[in-house]
């Protein structure tokens, strides 16, 4: 737990480095007036929504696990959600898979059965967000080609992640290593969640839910545009959100934390015609408004999990 908290202060420092240097950016008295001039009587339904969209994420996590046949009482699972989006910071968000841990202290269901609900998780929620970005590029004619491209990288990678053979392959491939050889039962278990998560139902069913959450967060951060007094359209806004959101994640740094801010307050400039005060500004609000309130739930969620469940296993292992 130690280090979780350690981790989430580094992130913290790293953010602050990064608002710093997009001050730099627009400099201190353009980005000033534009704070001043913000909208705050909006900050309510912003955080609402994102908030809501949230509630969306935790129906699709509640339906996975009722998928692979895991009970957790409702209140514990909420607090483990919760929990989870402390790790919003991590590359990729991929430390989510804490959740899997916490869970397996609750239900004593390993790590490697549950851990693939965070990757369907990831798969489906890059594919929502790649839908939304796809319709702003091909309502203003920004060029979806790259857009089609990870959609199409994403549906290969469910192939690999349900593809038997390959399994069957990487269990003979670490049965030839004694010291790898602990993990085939768990390799076992990992597919077999997978195969069963990222079937054609049950990937249509979350990734429609991905979508409507996504577009929950997407209307957050188009109200964040009007409250910075910008007249983009609803599209152009997404798009803008969804290049940096991708761009975060494939940066593979915490949160994203550089490349998102740096995509949001440069397109913001080239795509949408602000100058950078404004653009600046608005890059602000959106990332408090999604990683680093995303962040905060997580925290809180962690504390909740803690005074539940204690450090009875500690948070690192994962068989």
């Amino acid at each position: 737990m130690e280090r979780l908290w350690r981790n989430l202060i580094l992130a913290l420092a790293l953010g602050v480095a990064v608002f710093v240097a997009i001050t730099v950016f627009a400099g201190l008295e353009e980005l000033a007036a534009a704070a001043a001039s913000f909208d705050y009587s909006l900050i309510p339904a912003i955080l609402a929504l994102v908030s809501l969209s949230y509630v969306g994420r935790f129906v699709r996590w509640l339906y996975y696990l009722r998928l692979l046949g895991v009970s957790v009482p409702l209140g514990t699972n909420a607090a483990i959600f919760a929990a989870g989006l402390s790790m919003t910071v991590s590359p990729g968000k991929l430390g989510e898979v804490l959740k899997s841990v916490f869970v397996r202290q609750v239900s004593g269901d390993p790590v490697a059965r549950t851990a693939p609900a965070v990757v369907a998780e990831r798969v489906t929620d890059g594919t929502g967000m790649l839908v939304w970005g796809l319709l702003g590029a091909l309502a203003f004619s920004f060029g979806p080609g790259l857009l089609i491209f990870f959609l199409l990288f994403t549906a290969l990678g469910i192939a690999v992640l349900r593809s038997k053979r390959l399994s069957l392959l990487a269990e003979r491939v670490l049965s030839g290593v004694p010291l790898l050889r602990r993990l085939v039962p768990h390799l076992h278990d990992f597919h077999a969640s997978s195969n069963q998560l990222l079937a054609a139902r049950p990937l249509a069913v979350a990734t429609g839910i991905s979508f409507l959450s996504w577009g929950l967060e997407c209307t957050a951060v188009y109200l964040c545009s009007v409250a910075a007094g910008a007249d983009s359209p609803f599209l152009v806004v997404v798009f803008i959100f969804a290049i940096s959101s991708i761009a975060g994640s494939l940066s593979m740094l915490p949160g994203g934390i550089g490349a998102a801010e740096a995509g949001l307050a440069v397109m913001f400039v080239t795509v949408a015609g602000l100058a950078r005060g404004p653009a600046a500004a608005l890059t602000f609000v959106i990332r408090l408004a999604t990683l680093w309130y995303a962040t905060a739930i997580g925290v809180v969620g962690l504390l909740v999990v803690r005074a539940l469940l204690g450090d009875r296993e500690g948070v690192g292992a994962t068989k």
